[in-house]
């Protein structure tokens, strides 16, 4: 089972509204804190600029959504289990 979180540029690394759609980003590995996070669209937002969001809100990113895991058996994660990563 997929498991995915989503966020978005917090506002003071943002250079507008357009650049703070909502993006979707595979969960990395327990116990793996990556440098960069790449969203399935290949945004790419550094930990501690991400905006974790706890559900469905602002702009989403069309791309993200295509090409996201569609098989219906995805799992949202809470902010505590990506504590450090976004």
């Amino acid at each position: 089972m997929s498991e995915i979180f989503i966020a978005r540029l917090r506002p003071e690394f943002a250079r507008g509204e357009r650049e703070r759609c909502c993006h979707l980003f595979p969960v990395p590995l327990p116990g793996a804190v990556p440098k960069i996070l790449h969203a399935y669209c290949g945004q790419q937002i550094a930990p501690g600029q991400a905006e974790l969001l706890d559900g469905h809100r602002g702009m989403p990113c069309v791309t993200c959504i295509l090409l996201s895991p569609a098989d219906g058996q995805t799992q949202p994660v809470s902010d505590i289990d990506l504590l450090g990563i976004a």
